[in-house]
């Protein structure tokens, strides 16, 4: 449901003194059945109005609509509506501002509590105390018995955008998921609880038919544990620009495919080979085992790196391990169940959705045992095991060549040795982070690239217990590695792919705190070869102006820097919208190029040697004057407005005017060449006219059309996230100096008509001239004496 409340001026409504006059609303029933196949929603859609001089309802024609008379028959309407539909879940883009919460202000005007009235439970509230979680994700107003979804707040952890408004939200994606099925919880403990509360809900239907009782230690319990040891690998990589062939390979789901292969868990831990401190500690307990254990299992036991024992499957398969053995078994059954229902998009997006909740309890199941401060049963060790043998798998070494021996007396084989030490490959690793491998093969081509990287995939997966499996991924064949999880290059994923695909990790072209622009440079080179932050302050700015404009906690404040003298950095940002409503503003190219477009191009370029800052401070520069300022601002025109100079900008005092036809210097709008040759300057004038009112045309035709407005009517779409609006406003722009240019044409036309003989020749007599400018002169000084905006010509 969202709401319309006129605001005065450009202020965001106040829910104290602005009433609403439009609500919309849409009801969602999966089972029940539609009566129009293209109806946008199934069961109900409508709007309820406040009856006014300037509503007509005929513009509303495909929707449900009812007038009311004024905005508490309105809420009056809705809390009927809510018990007469009876939703489970009510949701709004904003629910604590707008939409339900700014309903809510408003019925308090009126003395009664909208919230309470709409919940399935009147009379009752929710249990006292403060609701930390609430508070920290705006997310405070709830009703009894119904799901409450602050809808942005969702797709700001869902979705991987550089803007979070409505409308970029929309243009990106629209989607469902399903995961409160899958993990077996209520549904608002998806959004509202964390990746451990899932986990224990797969291990409690585990564990209980194996008679097992999961552990709940006190938080001291947890803060007495032992610290964690191990660290996964991440290789400081050999940064450099990489011309030829390198391999990327991943090991698929390499800390579960450990848990299973060498059996870790809570139930298979039989402690320390030697104890710590005279203690055999396990997580927050410590282990006590039988005399003779040990030995009566030594052939069935597995020491792990950091020296704890586990025992073999074949006494008894742990809990962790059956789990992920299940989870992986059902999420492939799930890929392969897609495959057979690719005309169905509904029932692949379920489906879709089933697979991603399995992937993602699997790979957060290694989180579960790790989780030092705010564990629910944390094992320090049973992480590190898992921990020190992916890191092993990757780098241990084994001092045999694979050339001479085909065996290895070690169970854990790693693949870094492996693969430098196998001359028929040619390979060399230069970067690995915890289970990736990146392998430079020099001087080979694309073809022998993907086969040598399936031969080591499938090397390194029969070396080691399985489920541990290599897996090739890609190939970037021109690639550039600059630091830890940070690297670019072109990437092939099938040899027979022609053109490569830019792809990039860690940098600016996928970083969201840059401006596009940045994103483009960068990644077009690279396809050719104090203060507080300025957000923060547009942000103040803007809750100084309208104290309901308050930014949402973790929300992406857009700003330009515009050019404004020597002052700092953070006076100069302002909103994108300020630079569109006034045109005497401009960007900062200056700041644009030398602090946002250049140092992430050095940061690539240095280490080939290129100097970019340098190339950008030996280029000549020159002071760039739009046409419509040189509509504004020529210098004969400033001599008229003296006066008023004071309101421009002071590089507007030294620009230099062209001629509006052929482009020389000149000291007017047109030059004497061509006041000589009025028809032709007339003509391309007009052309110049026509092209600006075309180009106007079009855009607003195109907006238009977007925003389902007449072509009659104003467009009042303001979405800075639509490429459109900043072409439209350039054009609307260029649009205020066509009067000019039309006095300019009617200036030339009367001379034509008033001097040019029957064949069209055009002759002044040179006194004649200097007559008239001798006149312009003393008219001039007479407007300046008088302070008068009179136009002459």
């Amino acid at each position: 449901m969202e709401i319309y409340a006129p605001s005065r001026g450009h202020i965001l409504p106040d829910p104290g003194t602005d009433p609403v006059v439009a609500l919309f609303y849409a009801f969602y029933d999966p089972n029940c059945q539609r009566v129009d196949n293209d109806a946008p929603f199934q069961c109900k859609v409508g709007v309820i109005v406040v009856e006014n001089s300037e509503f007509d309802p005929k513009k509303l024609r495909n929707w449900q609509l009812e007038v009311v008379d004024t905005e508490l028959d309105l809420l009056n309407k809705l809390v009927d509506l809510m018990q007469e539909l009876d939703p489970d879940i009510v949701t709004g883009w904003e629910v604590q501002v707008a939409s339900w919460g700014y309903l809510r202000a408003r019925a308090s005007t009126y003395d009664f509590d909208l919230g309470e009235m709409i919940s399935r439970a009147p009379g009752r509230r929710a249990s006292g105390g403060v609701d930390q979680w609430g508070v920290r994700t705006t997310s405070t107003f709830k009703l009894v018995g119904r799901h409450v979804i602050n809808l942005w707040r969702i797709m700001r952890s869902e979705l991987s955008l550089t803007s979070y408004s409505f409308e970029n939200v929309v243009f990106n994606v629209l989607r469902r998921r399903e995961f409160a099925r899958v993990f077996g919880v209520d549904f608002f403990s998806v959004i509202s609880r964390g990746s451990q509360f899932k986990v224990e809900s797969f291990m409690f239907r585990i564990a209980k038919p194996e008679s097992f009782v999961l552990l709940s230690p006190s938080r001291q319990d947890v803060g007495r544990q032992n610290a964690a040891e191990c660290m996964p690998l991440i290789m400081e990589p050999l940064s450099a620009f990489y011309n030829s062939p390198l391999l990327v390979l991943d090991f698929q789901s390499l800390y579960p495919s450990i848990m299973i292969a060498y059996n870790y868990c809570y139930s298979t831990c039989l402690g320390r080979v030697v104890d710590f401190k005279g203690q055999n500690k396990f997580g927050v307990t410590e282990l006590r085992q039988p005399a003779g254990l040990l030995n009566t299992l030594k052939e069935h036991i597995n020491v792990s790196p950091n020296g704890m024992i586990f025992v073999n499957q074949d006494v008894r398969k742990g809990l962790l391990a059956r789990m992920l053995t299940e989870l992986l078994n059902t999420r492939v059954m799930v890929k392969q169940a897609m495959k057979g229902v690719r005309d169905d998009k509904a029932l692949q997006r379920v489906l879709d959705a089933r697979q991603l909740s399995l992937k993602f309890i699997a790979n957060v199941t290694y989180g579960y045992t790790s989780a030092t401060y705010s564990g629910r049963m944390p094992a320090v060790e049973i992480a590190d095991a898992i921990v020190q043998s992916g890191r092993e798998t990757l780098e241990k070494a084994s001092r045999l060549q694979l050339r001479t021996y085909t065996t290895f007396p070690h169970p854990r084989y790693q693949a870094i040795r492996v693969i430098d030490s196998t001359q028929r490959w040619g390979a060399k690793v230069v970067y690995g982070d915890t289970d990736s491998l990146f392998i430079y093969l020099s001087g080979k081509t694309k073809d022998q690239a993907f086969r040598i990287g399936h031969d080591i995939a499938d090397t390194i997966t029969a070396l080691n217990p399985a489920p541990i499996k290599l897996k090739f991924e890609k190939v970037y064949l021109g690639c550039v590695l600059m630091a830890k999880k940070r690297y670019v290059g072109f990437k092939y994923e099938n040899p027979d792919d022609l053109e490569p695909v830019f792809d990039a990790k860690g940098i600016e072209t996928v970083r969201r705190d840059g401006i596009p622009a940045q994103q483009k440079m960068v990644e077009t080179c690279l396809n050719d070869r104090g203060p507080p932050p300025p957000g923060a302050a547009v942000a103040a700015r803007r809750l100084a102006e309208d104290p309901n404009d308050e930014a949402q906690y973790g929300d992406r404040i857009p700003y330009v820097i515009i050019r404004e003298g020597p002052t700092r950095l953070v006076d100069r940002a302002v909103a994108p919208e300020g630079i569109l409503s006034d045109s005497h503003k401009h960007l900062d190219a200056v700041y644009y190029i030398t602090r946002v477009l250049i140092p992430p191009l050095e940061r690539i370029f240095n280490l080939v040697g290129a100097d970019v800052r340098s190339w950008y401070e030996e280029m000549p520069k020159a002071l760039r004057v739009d046409d419509k300022d040189a509509l504004m601002f020529s210098p004969r025109k400033a001599q008229r407005q003296a006066a008023l100079a004071s309101r421009f900008q002071i590089d507007e005092h030294f620009l230099s005017s062209h001629c509006l036809t052929c482009g020389v210097l000149t000291d007017d709008y047109v030059c004497d060449d061509c006041r000589f040759q009025p028809q032709e300057t007339i003509s391309c004038l007009l052309a110049r006219m026509r092209r600006t009112e075309k180009q106007l045309t079009d855009v607003q035709l195109v907006c238009a059309t977007c925003s389902g407005t007449p072509t009659t009517e104003p467009i009042h779409c303001e979405s800075l996230d639509c490429p459109w609006l900043f072409e439209r406003k350039k054009v609307e722009h260029r649009t205020e100096g066509l009067e000019t240019i039309q006095d300019i044409v009617d200036d030339l036309q009367y001379y034509v008509d008033e001097f040019a003989d029957s064949e069209g020749n055009f002759e002044i007599v040179e006194d004649d001239l200097q007559e008239e400018e001798a006149e312009e002169q003393v008219l001039l000084e007479y407007e300046d004496s008088e302070d008068d905006e009179l136009e002459y010509l």
